[in-house]
């Protein structure tokens, strides 16, 4: 039996706990998905290995927040540590397989970045100035659309009932 039953102060907290963290947690809706997705994700981290957190990183991060009233350092501490852990395993399981071909880099330059540029009003520099962020902006892109389609079959091979208020 492998339940996980979301609560109306499930989401109220998630709620608080997004909006310290500086982020615009939406719609009742959009914080269920995100819990949906964050249970499904930490399932299969749980399936390969422990995920060492610098508890440096946790810290500073947490020294960066104004704790609001109603959130405990400890919940805050801990969905950070969340957080840091689903970001390296994401990274771990997809970046490394990424790859971006120069065909794709001149694309990117000639359809999205120069037309962006020209819009501005800014000088186009030559690609070959720009081609380390244009490389990093489609790994995190690719990366991202790798991590999509991964959520969408975690959710396809899982039983997951919403019951109405």
């Amino acid at each position: 039996d492998d339940r996980f039953i979301i609560t109306l102060s499930d989401i109220r907290k998630e709620r608080t706990l997004q909006s310290a963290l500086g982020r615009n947690p939406g719609t009742d809706e959009a914080i269920v998905d995100a819990l949906i997705e964050r249970y499904l994700v930490d399932e299969e981290i749980s399936e390969f290995r422990e995920i060492a957190v610098e508890d440096d990183a946790v810290t500073e991060r947490l020294r960066a927040l104004r704790v609001p009233p109603g959130v405990s350092t400890e919940d805050l501490r801990e969905a950070l540590v969340g957080e840091f852990r689903r970001s390296q395993f994401m990274m771990e399981r997809f970046q490394q397989f990424i790859r971006v071909s120069d065909e794709e880099l001149q694309k990117y330059y000639n359809e999205v970045y120069a037309p962006e540029v020209k819009n501005r009003g800014g000088r186009l520099p030559p690609l070959e100035e720009v081609v380390d962020a244009i490389r990093q902006n489609r790994v995190a892109e690719k990366m991202n659309e790798e991590v999509d389609s991964w959520l969408a079959e975690l959710r396809r091979r899982s039983v997951i009932e919403k019951i109405p208020n």
